[in-house]
């Protein structure tokens, strides 16, 4: 498993291509989004900001945060079979695994979710590499059955249609499925290891209410910045998501969201040159939070175990 967090056992003509590439994906990253913001009307998107109403604000923000609820929430669901997880512990290791993911170039941050749950439960890294893996295809599932309701390719009754029809199919194929996963065929045994899914169905339901909430306070946020109509900054706001999925991003997503956005709400880039700006500047804004309830999170971690240090000194005096 140390193979899965150390690049050392490559050898060095190969860790120095990999690591062309990846830097050379980030500077294609920040170019794209220097194109992106250069004839960006900035003091517009500055007094809009100012003129936002505070209660706007603070539902943005405490959107944001409960989305970081309901991930925590799943964490506990995820790991309830080795004992119990309060929420503060679930929301500690939600916010650094976050920060890690977001400061740590190239998704190498996503390693430190292993790392984290270690400090919480004496597991292998081989489980918490499946948990991450689990939950990171449950996302992805998710973020793909919204787009497929949200983003403008088929009516809305069509889409509904289809996704009743895929539900109403795996329930009536499940025991069939089962029996499948079951079997002793190396392919099987290797997807059970993968698809080990710990949690019950709330798994899915917290996962849907992270993005929903995500998507819904991003859109809001967009709609108040550009003056587009809510409906095109959702789909703006499920696009920028959806470019996370990529396998190498530019970093904190900065470049690759804001042309994913754009993309998403399908204006000619006559009209959204000058807005541009309000679409980096909600980047920030969701960022700065996230990395704030980090350090929060952090500060009070610290805290916390110097006052369990300082009570276990006095208990032993």
């Amino acid at each position: 498993m140390q193979h899965l967090i150390s690049e050392n056992h490559f050898d060095s003509h190969i860790r120095l291509r990999k690591w062309f590439y990846r830097i050379a994906f980030w500077l294609l990253s920040m170019v794209l989004l220097l194109v992106l913001v250069r004839h960006s009307n900035w003091e517009l998107t500055y007094t809009r900001f100012l003129d936002l109403p505070a209660s706007v604000n603070f539902v943005c923000v405490l959107g944001w945060l409960l989305s970081f609820i309901f991930r925590a929430l799943r964490f506990r669901l995820e790991w309830q079979f080795l004992g119990p997880v309060n929420l503060c512990q679930a929301l500690h290791v939600t916010f650094l695994h976050n920060a890690a993911v977001v400061l740590v170039p190239f998704r190498v941050g996503e390693l430190g979710y292993p790392v984290l749950v270690r400090k919480l439960f004496d597991v292998s890294w081989q489980k918490c590499i499946r948990s991450l893996l689990w939950l990171r295809f449950q996302d992805g599932i998710v973020l793909l059955v919204i787009a497929f309701l949200i983003l403008p390719f088929f009516s809305p009754e069509v889409r509904l249609l289809v996704l009743l029809l895929c539900v109403a199919l795996m329930m009536l194929t499940q025991k069939h499925w089962f029996r499948l996963l079951r079997s002793r065929h190396f392919l099987m045994r290797q997807l059970r290891a993968f698809l080990h899914q710990r949690s019950n169905a709330w798994g899915w339901f917290w996962s849907a209410a992270n993005w929903i909430c995500k998507i819904s306070v991003v859109a809001i946020m967009l709609q108040s910045l550009t003056g587009l109509p809510i409906l095109q900054t959702l789909n703006g706001a499920l696009t920028g998501e959806l470019s996370a999925m990529l396998p190498i991003t530019g970093p904190a997503g900065l470049g690759t969201y804001e042309a994913a956005v754009w993309s998403g709400l399908g204006l000619p880039w006559t009209d959204m040159r000058n807005l541009m700006a309000c679409v980096l500047f909600s980047h920030l804004f969701f960022l700065f939070i996230s990395l704030l309830g980090a350090f929060i999170s952090l500060l009070l971690h610290g805290l916390w175990s110097n006052s369990i240090s300082s009570k276990r000194d006095n208990a032993h005096v």
